[in-house]
């Protein structure tokens, strides 16, 4: 297949989305007046917060909901888990602000994008499409990319078939000839091999147990992408 464009994920596929969100949890942890309690560890909060999150983006309503307002939700839960009685408007702001220092690419990244240049480089993304653009703005990777959509433009989200043809529309590229890579199996992989594109698992964790279908790819590093394209 002569391929022609090849389509990201962000969180866990380009940005290190799990180091930004534990920097910064860490750094307002120590900002949180404990009084008598023990501070809880990094680690403890951040699994929470991290089953929280998953929970919150599988409300159907989720995509309706800013970002700012989604952070200040789970938040909320998080500090009612440990019973911490606090402004949580202030912290979700000290939060944002902590949090959009910390972004930072993957290692693989740039060389990834350098060796893919002749292909038409898109993003696809869910979530609230002002922090996700900023996010590429602030790491540098905006210029790298001629389209990106976000679920938050057009009110759906992946792995609904209608966002992978919607960037296929866009770029005047049948979904036949594109290829899109993410970190999640079944929203990334499968979403997008289910509406026609070759679907590529960015397995980084090493996750073992899954159940591929035969027409996805799997790779551990972005370095592994480039003889899939051949």
């Amino acid at each position: 297949m002569n391929y022609e464009a090849v389509i990201f994920d962000i969180d866990g596929t380009l940005i290190d989305y799990d180091y930004s969100q534990y920097y910064s949890l860490d750094k307002l942890l120590d900002i949180i007046p404990w009084n008598n309690s023990t501070r809880p560890s990094t680690k403890e909060v951040f699994d929470y917060w991290y089953k929280e999150k998953n929970e919150f983006y599988n409300r159907p309503d989720s995509n309706k909901i800013n970002q700012y307002d989604q952070q200040k939700i789970i938040l909320e839960n998080v500090l009612a888990n440990w019973k911490i009685i606090v402004d949580s408007t202030q912290l979700t702001n000290t939060l944002f602000d902590i949090y959009e220092t910390s972004w930072r690419a993957y290692p693989d990244v740039l060389e990834c994008l350098f060796n893919i240049n002749k292909y038409k480089l898109c993003i696809i993304s869910n979530g609230d499409s002002k922090f996700q653009r900023l996010k590429l703005t602030k790491t540098g990777l905006d210029k790298y990319f001629s389209e990106i959509l976000v679920s938050g433009d057009i009110k759906i989200k992946k792995p609904d078939p209608k966002i992978y043809q919607t960037m296929s529309d866009k770029i005047n590229i049948p979904l036949e000839k594109c290829v899109y890579i993410g970190d999640r199996l079944d929203f990334d992989a499968i979403g997008s091999s289910d509406a026609g594109m070759l679907g590529v698992w960015l397995n980084r964790k090493n996750i073992t147990g899954k159940k591929i279908p035969k027409n996805v790819k799997k790779i551990a590093s972005l370095q592994q992408l480039t003889p899939l394209l051949i």
